[in-house]
């Protein structure tokens, strides 16, 4: 009887080498597939950055501008990078006046009607001043006119605007009302039902908090004149520079011609220019390496120019 035996068959070490040298090139080529794919994400994550820092000033700034009355003394201050301004913050309606005109109640503001008879962005605080609405000695409208700015002189307090006057309707509502005390005498033709507006000194500025290296939109509060703390609302921006192709953010002011301006009440249009930079250096197919900057222009025409 005849047998055969059979050798097993192995991976010889050539083999093995041959291997390890495929996964080895394989392995470095996903690798660097991956590396490619995490720069250009975080390259891609740095401009959606930078573009929504240049889209915030968009946002933020004609809203708060274009309410602005040049003629009517709104404009305090304002340079290549900043504005001093009267910012409105609020709106209501007289629901009845005190002795001496002094002081005025308002309806709250919070109705179980819905109605927006009262509303602002913060509660009227000593130094800030209102406008009211005065429709003069006739039924014309000629006679019309505002009354201001009349200064706030202390903060509100709990006042009472009865529900017989239609704009209250429960108790809670009546009693929950608030008192306004200012320092100007409504005029004699000011009644329950005219409207008054608010407004707070504020400021816009590009500036650069203590202790960082980056430039920030910057928003101050300063009612009766005393600024409180300047508080980054966007950014970052490229730093200051008197050269204004280079600054972070440009103010133009400019007359109903467009020519530019540095007389506050003659101002009709406030043009503002952002430049922004991403953090790192963009690292793209394509281009070369470095940092990406960007712009954004904004026009903003006043609209109470009489």
């Amino acid at each position: 009887m005849l047998t055969i035996a059979m050798r097993r068959r192995g991976f010889t070490l050539t083999e093995m080498l041959f291997v390890l040298v495929i996964f080895g090139l394989v392995a470095g080529a996903i690798m660097r597939i991956i590396l490619r794919q995490q720069k250009f994400y975080a390259s891609t994550t740095d401009l959606i950055a930078m573009r929504t820092t240049l889209r915030d000033i968009g946002e933020a700034l004609p809203s708060d501008l274009r309410g602005i009355s040049s003629i009517g003394g709104d404009i305090y201050a304002m340079s290549d990078s900043s504005i001093d301004f009267r910012l409105s913050t609020g709106i209501s309606v007289i629901c009845s006046i005190g002795v001496g005109r002094l002081t005025a109640v308002i309806p709250p503001t919070n109705l179980s009607n819905k109605s927006a008879l009262t509303t602002w962005i913060s509660a009227p605080a000593t130094g800030d001043t209102m406008f009211v609405y005065n429709p003069g000695a006739t039924s014309a409208l000629s006679d019309d006119s505002w009354q201001g700015p009349i200064p706030v002189t202390a903060a509100i307090a709990v006042g009472t605007c009865p529900t017989s006057t239609g704009y209250t309707t429960t108790t809670s509502e009546a009693n929950s009302s608030q008192t306004l005390t200012f320092g100007t005498a409504l005029n004699a033709n000011v009644v329950p039902g005219n409207v008054i507006r608010f407004y707070r000194h504020a400021k816009y500025k590009l500036f650069q908090p203590v202790g960082s290296s980056a430039w920030y939109l910057g928003y101050q509060e300063c009612p009766a004149g005393v600024c409180g703390t300047m508080q980054p609302v966007a950014g970052p921006y490229l730093a200051y520079s008197t050269n204004t192709g280079a600054t972070g953010l440009h103010f133009v002011f400019r007359d109903s011609t467009g020519a530019i301006t540095a007389t506050t009440t003659q101002v009709a249009r406030i043009d503002i220019i952002a430049k922004a930079q991403t953090e790192n250096p963009i690292r793209m197919p394509g281009r070369p390496e470095g940092y990406y900057s960007d712009s954004l222009v904004v026009t903003v025409a006043l609209r109470n120019r009489s």
